[in-house]
């Protein structure tokens, strides 16, 4: 019979050759070259075998980035594989962390501030977007599973898994960006493909727009009364252009304890503001914010047009759906207008008279107006239409500043006050590279009504402020885009 003693020396020596085992198992790796997706393999492995109890609990993504790459090293220092085309082990350290932590070929892209969307059609076929032009990504997947697991890992965050039943995905990225999947069953070519979206961290200000060339400095004293005197509006153009870049900015000028209520899918626009610009400061305005679900989402009834309908029950000042879409969001929009509260959102249309006509369109396809009618009461409920261009060298510029007057009969009437004239197209080699300047300037070719005029000063906006768009503009009239802040905000 086998005393405690002896069951517990019995153990260890048990426990030793185990240990022995492994030890000439970590041996035989490191004199055998193995190819990558091995190590990767072991790796793993490696990393759950270690990993702590901390590590299992943790849930900032960054926190477990950072433990995971500590694992990764301590695997390649003690096993130091030979790994094909690694002869470097600092060099297999970053690709371990980059297939493990990261998103492979375009991690790079992803921690890049410049750069705004991602796009892969392929495993070799990556672009980027950075400062509004598209260039080809110089690094690609390995090959179509490797790009797969890519995909599974950027919409890991949501419960929905690309398959050939579900070939279409919609999530976002622990980093909050949104991307689309799709999977390759619905590819000639059998090729996955995505897009991410990533929206910028760095807020943007007016200054910075400004100093762009975006808009000029009169432009941006007419464009903040907007907001200031209660006046709705709608932000239009192509996809990319920065509408809700813009529309953020406008936000921010209307006045504090006005409540404001946004559903967006996905939220971008960063509207609290904070006592001293601090993140932990007290916040100062009434604003409320919700993100709503995709239409085609039948798990939740959060949807744009039932968090609008919600909304007016929340006593808003301002209600500001991030795009408008579907039929019943428009009409929505309009219930919204037409019960004493102000809006502003986001729509496609290639100019200000067909953001009108596009409203119209959606609105009639469920309600039972004379389309005059109801023509009537959307040119009753949009003051203004901005419209937002992303131009062929990149820039993205505000190209046009309409108030919307009314309508007479099917025809909107549409007052511009301010436009973007093109010049010219400046052509220059750059690395061997043609690159375009587009030479412009913009001009104000109106002025306002007596209605908005009115509007300003019971909104409590002196005339002074207003004054220089009352008049008509002349020949030799010139916008200024200054870096002075006084400048902008006086």
């Amino acid at each position: 019979m086998l005393t405690r003693g002896k069951v517990s020396d019995m153990q260890q020596r048990v426990t030793l050759q185990n240990q022995g085992k492994e030890s000439a198992e970590e041996q035989k790796q490191k004199y055998t070259t193995i190819n990558f997706e091995e190590a990767l393999e072991l790796c793993q492995k490696y990393i759950t075998k270690v990993t702590t109890h901390a590590f299992r609990r943790e849930s900032d993504p960054v926190r477990k980035r950072e433990m995971t790459k500590s694992y990764i090293n301590e695997f390649v220092d003690s096993q130091q594989p030979m790994v094909e085309g690694f002869y470097d082990l600092v060099l297999l350290k970053s690709a371990l962390t980059d297939e493990i932590t990261h998103y492979g070929p375009i991690t790079k892209a992803m921690e890049d501030p410049t750069i705004d969307e991602i796009r892969a059609n392929g495993p070799d076929q990556i672009f980027v977007e950075s400062g509004g032009k598209t260039l080809r990504w110089d690094q690609s997947f390995t090959d179509r599973e490797h790009m797969e697991r890519i995909v599974s890992k950027l919409i890991g965050v949501s419960k929905v898994r690309l398959t050939p039943k579900i070939p279409m995905v919609n999530a976002r990225t622990i980093e909050g960006y949104r991307v689309n999947a799709t999977h390759a069953e619905i590819s000639p070519y059998d090729n996955p493909a995505l897009v991410i979206r990533k929206f910028s961290k760095k807020s943007i200000s007016p200054k910075m727009l400004v100093q762009n060339e975006s808009f000029s400095v009169n432009m941006y004293k007419l464009l903040s009364l907007i907001p200031k005197s209660d006046l709705s509006w709608i932000t239009v153009g192509p996809t990319g252009s920065g509408k809700t870049t813009l529309n953020e900015i406008l936000v921010k000028e209307i006045n504090p304890l006005s409540r404001i209520i946004t559903i967006e899918n996905p939220s971008e626009m960063r509207l609290q503001q904070r006592e001293g610009n601090s993140i932990h400061g007290k916040i100062l305005n009434d604003v409320l914010q919700y993100e709503s679900v995709s239409d085609d989402d039948d798990s939740s009834p959060a949807t744009m047009e039932n968090l609008l309908i919600n909304a007016m029950r929340q006593s808003p000042h301002w209600i500001g759906p991030g795009e408008l879409r579907t039929p019943g969001e428009f009409a929505t929009a309009l219930r919204a207008a037409q019960t004493g509260h102000y809006f502003f959102s986001t729509l496609h249309a290639e100019g200000d008279k067909e953001a009108i006509y596009r409203f119209l369109t959606a609105y009639l396809m469920i309600s039972n107006e004379p389309a005059e009618l109801a023509l009537r009461n959307i040119c009753s409920a949009i003051k203004f239409v901005i419209f937002q261009e992303k131009l062929a060298d990149g820039t993205r510029k505000v190209t046009a500043i309409s108030e919307v007057v009314g309508s007479t009969g099917l025809d909107p009437i549409i007052n511009p006050i301010y436009r973007f004239e093109c010049d010219d197209v400046l052509e220059e080699i750059k690395d061997g590279v043609k690159q375009i300047k587009i030479v412009g300037r913009h001009r104000r070719v109106g002025k306002i009504s007596p209605a908005i005029q009115q509007a300003m000063l019971k909104a409590g906006i002196k005339k002074s402020r207003f004054e220089f768009y009352t008049k008509d503009p002349v020949e030799d009239e010139t916008e200024v885009y200054v870096s002075d802040e006084y400048d902008i905000n006086r």
